[in-house]
């Protein structure tokens, strides 16, 4: 039997490898430019699992994506080449015009939490409709869309398959001959395979045929795809429609404000009927009850919900501002709102084509410009900030946002959300104006040289920060200036540690000595020996300017520390914070002991 097999399995495998050779060499012909990309994408994550980061770790992903769209925009283009039926060259020109401008508005053209799947999400689902922008009809365009689905899904499927037989035959090679290969070498494999193979395989199956409509009744496939659409989803999409008119109703009847989270609930919503409303096109006419009465309402079903979300959302930006999240929650209520207005123009109504571009059309407007989410949403959290913590510099007509005493824990905490929207939109640099000049200096050069850095250097600055260390003290210091330290007699460090009252705290430290407060004694355990030492007194000795300066021009201060049995301790001390008894329940520190004392 197994003799039998064999020819079967090195058949079906010879016809797979086949297959994506194929697909491979029509992908290199009929796009060079996107085949290129995926290929320096491939390349460039097998650099990465071998440790070769190129530029630098932090920029790896914004290059990768930038070829990602650099590919997809090439695709979009060449198909817009052969719809018009240029030549060649011609297409060939335009897919790298496309790349060049996609490629550099992904990578040069912002790093806020948006700006990268906004554009790839719209270059990306821009290629079936580029083809038909202005040409052929929304059947043609549906039938492209599904095949072009149905081909990219076979391929990823298909590879997928292959990779998981693939490693069970190494495994079984590892487990009966007792040699294999090393996990590093299993990630170049899958790396290539998805990064190469799959994108490949998967342009090779886009369509060649732009004029091709679909038979509702002659293909097996489509019949399932109509018997989900009559049965499944648009039933589903009429429930949901019912519900959330209840929703409204019981609005207006007990005159209470709507949940914050009903702003995405009828994103969501809105964004299932229109994806429904596109993928039903061929059958709403001749489909069944819950289809045809879903083609009818479609339109009319959303407007409650939309003018239910229109006023939770606005609600949500008067009162916070703007974030990137209700950003998009806003511009899905426009795109559905739009949407539902073309329907009023005779010769757009009903065409799919209009009701995909424009969500895609403000996704990707949404990543550029004073309009976008990023420009937005700075223009909106610095101008909430300087209004609530900002204060006139005497003398002057500036006005400056510095850290204030005794502002409460809430205005504290209000003050870092909105440094984290900033922090999030890529628009913590807008707040340097408004910053005392050594501040704006430093927060520069973070956003030049650290940006993972930079709303530490801001919280910190102003007094938003609510870590651990924070909360413990009425009464402390942090001291962040480089010095030096004098290590005579002393041949061991212990560097970064933190102590603090909480047993768990000190279980976690790192290898090496570990430390834990106990009232005014700092206990310093290595091994199976533990010390005491009188931190509270030592404390007492330190200037009293040290606790009320700048955290960055003070250096560390050092203490010599004693326990009773004779071992000695000199700590570096970062951040200290006391309670109002007076007791340490925070303290940051390197420190320096002799290692013949603790044998």
């Amino acid at each position: 039997m197994d003799v039998e097999k064999a020819p079967r399995l090195r058949k079906w495998a010879g016809r797979f490898a086949g297959s994506l050779a194929r697909g491979a060499e029509t992908a290199l012909l009929r796009f060079p430019v996107a085949a290129l990309c995926v290929v320096a994408i491939t390349v460039l994550g097998n650099l990465s699992i071998a440790d070769i980061d190129i530029p630098d770790p932090q920029n790896l992903v914004w290059l990768i994506a930038a070829l990602y769209g650099a590919a997809a925009a090439s695709i979009a283009a060449t198909l817009v080449g052969e719809t018009r039926g240029a030549g060649r060259p011609t297409q060939r020109l335009a897919a790298l015009v496309a790349a060049v401008i996609a490629g550099a508005a992904v990578y040069f053209c912002g790093r806020a939490d948006n700006h990268l799947p906004a554009l790839t999400s719209a270059l990306t689902l821009a290629i079936p409709l580029a083809p038909y922008v202005g040409r052929g009809g929304p059947l043609r365009f549906w039938t492209f869309t599904l095949w072009s689905a149905v081909g990219a899904a076979l391929a990823f499927l298909s590879v997928l398959l292959f990779m998981l037989g693939l490693s069970a035959i190494l495994e079984m090679i590892r487990f009966l001959f007792e040699m294999g290969l090393s996990s590093t070498a299993y990630e170049h494999i899958y790396a290539t395979a998805f990064a190469l193979v799959g994108p490949l395989f998967a342009m090779g199956r886009l369509p060649r045929e732009f004029d091709e409509r679909v038979g509702t009744g002659e293909d097996r496939l489509i019949g399932g795809v109509r018997l989900l659409i009559d049965w499944v989803a648009t039933p589903l999409a009429l429930a949901t429609a019912v519900i959330l008119h209840l929703y409204a109703a019981k609005i207006a009847l007990t005159a209470t404000m709507p949940k914050n989270e009903i702003g995405w609930i009828v994103t969501f919503d809105a964004l299932l009927v229109l994806s429904l409303r596109i993928a039903a096109e061929p059958f709403l006419r001749n489909g069944a009850l819950p289809a045809r009465l879903f083609g009818r309402l479609w339109a009319i079903m959303l407007l409650v919900p939309l003018a239910l979300a229109s006023l939770g959302i606005f609600m949500r930006i008067s009162s916070e501002g703007v974030s990137i999240e209700r950003y998009y929650v806003a511009l899905a209520i426009l795109a559905a709102f739009l949407v539902v207005a073309v329907q009023l123009i005779p010769k757009l109504a009903g065409d799919i084509r209009v009701m995909a571009a424009i969500p895609l059309v403000l996704l990707g407007l949404s990543a550029f410009g004073p309009w976008g989410a990023s420009g937005l949403t700075g223009r909106s959290q610095v101008a909430r900030i300087v209004e609530e913590f900002g204060a006139r510099v005497p003398g002057t007509e500036s006005i400056a946002v510095r850290p204030a005493a005794g502002r409460s824990q809430a205005a504290q905490a209000r003050l870092r959300s909105r440094l984290y929207e900033l922090a999030g939109a890529d628009r913590l640099g807008d707040l340097v104006p408004y910053l005392d000049p050594e501040v704006g200096d430093r927060l520069d050069m973070a956003l030049n040289s650290e940006p993972e850095r930079a709303i530490a250097v801001v919280t910190d600055a102003l007094g938003a920060d609510v870590s651990a260390w924070t909360h413990a003290r009425p009464r402390g210091f942090a001291a962040f200036k480089p010095g030096e330290v004098d290590l005579a007699g002393y041949d061991r460090a212990a560097l970064h540690r933190i102590a603090t009252p909480n047993e768990a705290d000190a279980a976690d430290e790192a290898d090496g000595m570990a430390f834990r407060l106990d009232g005014g004694a700092l206990v310093a355990t290595l091994g199976e020996t533990s010390d005491r030492f009188d931190l509270g007194d030592a404390i007492k000795t330190l200037p009293p300017e040290l606790f009320s300066a700048v955290a960055r021009q003070v250096t560390p201060p050092a203490l010599d520390l004693r326990a009773e049995d004779g071992r000695h301790l000199r700590l570096s001390i970062r951040r200290l914070a006391q309670s109002d008894e007076g007791d340490i329940n925070f303290l940051e520190f390197d420190a320096f002991y002799r290692s013949a004392e603790w044998r």
